[in-house]
């Protein structure tokens, strides 16, 4: 009887124990299922109330930022347009969508759409990684919404994806293939307008503003030199229907871009701060970081002085070119070009002259080693050359002893005809300096 009575007391408690199980799951008087099922028609009803559609700008695991036009109906289809290309610029493609509690309330495209090729693990499709394409997203949770905005986060990558409500006008700006010239016109922009910079403080006068456009990277950045070493903020941009949109600002110091505007009209860019102040990045004739720092690095690597002449070469360094033209011709040789390879890593440079004997070029090789100052003085040192340079050694002799003998300084120089060149030039004679491509 004993043993009857505790058995029927254990039930009970294990029965009152579930019951304040599923209450303490309430919250507000209701259950997790209900309130989930509540979240997606709040959802559902702010995708499907922007009459004019959204802007989507998507930020993937990948690194960079892609725009969109979506307009999502209430019969669970989509509508939409991609910066991606020409083609995705301007057709408007259709596809599914579903909202559904996934660990959360989440917007799954469960049919392929221009959300897909950012993360299409074929590399043939649109340049992707092999494997794992753009490293991006098409299944989001809902974060939060704000006002016009909603934001959402990649389920898989936790690529960032942002909603902006659109109005007529906007809408109208995609519908009719808007983003096709914006982006070109953008792209030539930087192309032709490589020395962008903002002003900075006391300290840095100037920031240099650059744009890398290539699908797979779609950053911009901001390039400082302080206390002699080169810095640089970055951050991944998308094309709204006027400029760029940033997810994170790009940042210098107190100055941080949320978007740019491309002023067509004017040909000029303006920044919008996260404070709401405008700032104009302005064009520069050259670049704002010294090319000391930058050659021998990924940006540049060499100065080739071509045998065209430059109207920016010296009078010393035409006069003395002119006696190895002379020389090399009583060898029955031509000058070709000059090329100056830094290597900054291991402090190197190479001087590489090519002669040219009947139709045969031939590239002779001087080693240097060097040290440099913080400001950019070049002290350089002869290591070696090969054998086969015996030839022509002392007719390059006049070249090669200079650079032995003097100190130099690498800069930047505008040549009326070839534009924007790199210059070498010697501390010691202020006569002798030359001009060539950089690369």
């Amino acid at each position: 009887m004993k043993i009857k009575i505790l058995s029927i007391l254990c039930l009970a408690l294990a029965l009152s124990s579930c019951k304040k199980g599923s209450e303490d799951l309430m919250i507000d008087g209701k259950m997790p299922e209900l309130r989930s099922q509540e979240s997606l028609k709040t959802y559902s009803e702010a995708l499907t109330s922007a009459k004019n559609g959204w802007a989507a700008y998507l930020f993937t695991e990948g690194g960079g930022g892609y725009g969109f036009y979506m307009d999502f109906n209430d019969q669970d289809r989509v509508k939409m347009l991609a910066e991606i290309d020409a083609g995705t610029a301007t057709n408007l493609m259709e596809s599914t969508y579903r909202l559904k509690a996934v660990m959360g309330p989440s917007l799954l495209f469960d049919t392929y759409n221009y959300l897909h090729l950012l993360a299409d693990p074929n590399e043939d499709v649109i340049g992707g990684t092999s494997g794992v394409g753009f490293k991006s997203d098409f299944e989001f949770e809902f974060s939060a919404i704000k006002g016009d905005t909603i934001k959402l986060v990649g389920k898989k990558r936790r690529s960032d994806l942002f909603l902006l409500k659109l109005n007529a006008e906007q809408q109208d700006f995609y519908l009719k293939g808007g983003l096709k010239p914006l982006t070109a016109g953008l792209t030539n922009y930087f192309n032709v307008n490589k020395n962008l910079y903002i002003t900075g403080n006391n300290e840095i006068s100037k920031i240099q503003f650059s744009v890398n456009m290539a699908l797979n990277v779609k950053k911009a950045f901001f390039t400082w030199v302080e206390n002699g070493l080169v810095k640089t903020a970055e951050a991944p941009f998308a094309y709204t229907t006027n400029g760029m949109f940033f997810n994170k600002p790009l940042v210098f110091n107190d100055i941080a871009f949320k978007t740019i505007t491309w002023d067509k009209t004017k040909n000029q860019l303006i920044a919008t701060t996260t404070t709401g102040k405008q700032i104009e990045i302005l064009r520069g004739d050259l670049p704002i970081i010294p090319l000391h720092i930058l050659m021998g690095t990924d940006r540049f690597k060499s100065i080739t002085v071509f045998s065209t002449p430059y109207q920016t070469w010296s009078p010393g360094f035409v006069d003395m070119r002119a006696t190895m033209v002379k020389t090399l011709a009583l060898n029955t040789r031509k000058l070709g070009n000059i090329n100056f390879v830094f290597n900054a890593e291991t402090k190197e440079m190479k001087i590489l002259v090519t002669t040219i004997r009947s139709i045969l070029p031939t590239v002779s090789e001087f080693v240097y080693s060097y040290t440099k100052t913080i400001d950019g003085t070049y002290d350089f040192e002869f290591v070696n050359t090969e054998e086969r340079t015996a030839v022509i050694l002392n007719t390059v002799l006049p070249l090669t002893k200079i650079f032995a003998d003097h100190k130099f300084r690498l800069d930047y120089k505008l040549d009326p005809v070839q534009g924007q060149v790199g210059s070498i030039a010697s501390l010691d004679d202020p006569n002798f300096y030359t001009t060539g491509e950089l690369k």
